[in-house]
């Protein structure tokens, strides 16, 4: 029976490969299938020792059913740190600590919208799976991915929507593969072009450096365009107990200050004090 409510699981490494030395993709058997809902994230650990202490917030990349009942479920990360740095170095058959899924994700249920994904360095392992989703559902999307240079996109075969024409826009800083410049240049220009009957019906859903989701979300609100911007705070506990890693909102007149771990990583970005 698949569970979408949060667990402590015990996995155990099937696969932890690095790709071009940037990224890693990191499957784990678990003892049952994982529901989650694009956007969420688990809090893993299994390093040696208790240094670093805590566990690192990985996005969902995917989840899915194994033989016997059993599950499975993937992340993709890149070494920023001392705790990635030593998950990077973990081989199959080695144990991971697994809370999932943990946090709100995107919103996906509005008919009739028009929908583009945006993913800013590793801020695309949290929008795949919402463009997985959106395909499974034969809903029209587009999906802008920026980075500083070629070798820092994603490779191909892991891109949803990747054969489709005009489908998928390459960005990045140098040149070296699509548009010359930053992904949010595209996005401002694409948002320009926009009809306001076709801006009023636009949702995007971002994830990425924080300056990048409030240049998004500036110009999607001049538009009258939705954004939900996934937010990468750090994370202490990735449950909601510590209050470590809040985000200011706007609630009417007031600031209030909600947990990115709990009531987030989504937010809607209209709301997000920037």
């Amino acid at each position: 029976m698949s569970h979408s409510r949060m667990q402590f699981v015990a996995g155990k490494i099937v696969r932890n490969e690095g790709h071009g030395e940037i990224f890693y993709r990191l499957e784990a058997a678990v003892p049952e299938p994982v529901e989650f809902e694009p956007g969420q994230f688990a809090m893993v650990s299994g390093w040696p020792g208790n240094d670093p202490l805590l566990p690192r917030p990985l996005a969902i990349f995917r989840a899915g059913a194994a033989p016997k009942g059993k599950g499975t479920v993937e992340f993709v990360y890149k070494v920023v740190g001392r705790g990635t740095a030593l998950l990077s170095g973990m081989h199959p058959g080695e144990s991971l600590s697994l809370t999932l899924p943990l946090g709100r994700g995107f919103d996906l249920v509005k008919d009739g919208r028009l929908y583009w994904l945006v993913g800013g360095g590793v801020g695309f392992a949290t929008v795949f799976p919402a463009a997985a989703a959106l395909g499974r559902r034969r809903t029209e999307y587009e999906m802008f991915l920026g980075s500083r240079t070629r070798e820092q996109l994603p490779p191909k075969e892991w891109t949803p929507g990747g054969s489709s024409p005009g489908r998928v826009h390459l960005c990045t800083e140098d040149g070296t593969a699509g548009y010359f410049g930053q992904v949010t240049d595209t996005i401002r220009e694409r948002m320009a072009a926009l009809s306001d009957a076709d801006a009023s019906r636009l949702t995007i859903l971002a994830c990425g450096p924080r300056e990048m989701l409030k240049e998004i979300a500036l110009a999607a609100s001049a538009r009258g365009a939705e954004m939900q911007a996934a937010l990468e705070n750090h994370m202490a506990c990735g449950f909601g107990v510590c209050w470590g890693c809040v985000v200011a909102l706007r609630e009417g007149d007031q600031i209030a200050y909600r947990r990115v771990c709990k009531e987030g990583p989504v937010f809607d970005a209209r709301e997000v004090v920037w």
